[in-house]
């Protein structure tokens, strides 16, 4: 619809302008709308690392049939969130939504976030994107949110008195310290509060998540509510603490209780005096897929194809097809392997144009190659390369690695599965040990 058809013709006000482009951001966003329940969204879990501790949490195990926060059963690479993205695009056409929420916190791993979203937002420019965060280090990365096309935003403030954040964060990482009790509070909520501030000046519409936990911060839900509004926050979701003892996390194993349906619904109503409430909420998992309510198995859908062992996708840049010889801006194809713990597979050559354009010089300014063409590699072997082109390759969460120059590219791929090897080995003692902690005895739990 045409902004003069909507107003007779008139030049539109831009406060008018602001509730059109608002009302079209919540339209099709099903977290911010119950309207929203037709379209999709998936969330990408890259983001393993966490630069807090909420006593409520405990991302260090999953079994298949939990649906909480933090949860995920498979953490991904930025280029295999976007092979996941465009996988349950075909099969979810409704998804509007790509999200990071963990399992750790988006902010505390800037790298892999913004690489991720990077690529989704080249893979389909119309999609939403938008983060899940604790606020602690929003500040720092709010630009480059803006500059990459982020335009929702959940932050998670669960009060705004340290006196009460004491007893819900043990510790807090800031300015390369690890603070500890009502310091560790104040510092996440002096930065929570300026991050809110700067995003909402910025255009963003931001939605405020809340634990309400029973004893500790449910007598300040009104007064958080109050001042969350006159920041001009858009939408205030009151979620019920989560406190299974199963779940390994320190109120769980406490015995702190959960709130009653009774009092979350209490809570929402006073709250609802100065800000517009949401109760629609699933408590998500980290790699949730689908309409909310509506999850699909992204195990099943990937599983559409036949399924890869865990792999990692080389490719190599070689002038003599037996060394790592060849400067990545005058590469016209790339070796392709794809390495397993068990086997090392060549693929067929990947061609493309050459970054450099057959210049003496790599003039990075003459260098106009669309690098989003190799994101589907994970690891990039070549003999040298300029900084523009390494910083933009591994923003897409492509590795670069020069250490093998001038080696023999069998012996350099035999050392990557070598270290594949090792790190899948470590990982299946941590799982098993974790497993074990959890009382599932190393299987599924029930």
């Amino acid at each position: 619809m045409k902004l003069d058809k909507m107003t007779d013709g008139k030049q539109p006000d831009s406060s008018q302008l602001k509730a059109d482009t608002q009302a079209a951001l919540v339209a099709t966003h099903p977290c911010f709308s119950k309207e929203g329940h037709q379209y999709a969204r998936i969330h990408l879990p890259v983001a393993p690392a966490c630069n807090i501790q909420c006593n409520y949490c405990n991302r260090k195990f999953d079994c298949s049939n939990e649906t909480r926060p933090g949860v995920v059963s498979k953490l991904l690479s930025p280029a295999m969130a976007a092979r996941r993205f465009v996988k349950v695009k075909q099969h979810v056409p409704e998804t509007k939504v790509v999200g990071i929420a963990g399992p750790g916190d988006p902010l505390a791993n800037p790298k892999a976030t913004i690489a991720s979203l990077k690529a989704i937002a080249a893979a389909d420019p119309d999609v939403h994107l938008c983060i899940s965060t604790n606020g602690l280090a929003l500040i720092e990365h709010l630009d480059k949110l803006l500059e990459v096309g982020v335009k929702h935003l959940t932050i998670t403030i669960n009060c705004i008195d340290a006196e009460i954040g004491k007893n819900i964060y043990p510790w807090v990482y800031f300015n390369q310290q690890r603070l500890r009790g009502r310091a560790a509070a104040q510092a996440l909520i002096d930065q929570q509060l300026l991050g809110l501030e700067a995003a909402i000046n910025a255009g963003m519409l931001v939605k405020v998540n809340t634990v309400l936990i029973p004893g500790i911060n449910d007598h300040h839900i009104e007064s958080l509510a109050i001042e969350l509004g006159r920041y001009g926050a858009f939408i205030h979701n009151i979620m019920p603490l989560i406190s299974d003892p199963a779940h390994g996390t320190y109120f769980g194993l406490m015995g702190q209780r959960e709130p009653s349906s009774e009092m979350l619904g209490a809570a929402r109503e006073k709250a609802g005096q100065s800000m517009q409430q949401m109760t629609h909420c699933q408590q998500c998992r980290a790699d949730a897929v689908g309409k909310l309510g509506q999850d699909i198995d992204i195990n099943s859908l990937e599983n559409v194809e036949p399924a890869l062992p865990p792999h990692i996708r080389v490719a190599v840049a070689s002038k003599s097809n037996l060394l790592v010889d060849q400067h990545f801006g005058y590469a016209t194809e790339f070796q392709h392997y794809l390495i397993t713990e068990n086997s090392i597979q060549a693929e067929a050559n990947f061609s493309w144009q050459q970054y450099c354009g057959g210049d003496e010089q790599c003039n990075d300014d003459k260098a106009n190659r669309d690098l989003n063409q190799l994101a589907h590699f994970d690891l990039l072997l070549c003999s040298r390369i300029g900084l523009a082109p390494r910083q933009e390759l591994e923003d897409l969460g492509l590795q670069v690695d020069t250490h093998y120059a001038l080696r023999d590219i069998s012996d350099a791929l035999r050392q990557i599965q070598q270290q594949m090897q090792s790190e899948q080995s470590n990982q299946h003692h941590l799982l098993v040990a974790n497993a074990a902690n959890a009382g599932c005895g190393g299987k599924e739990c029930s």
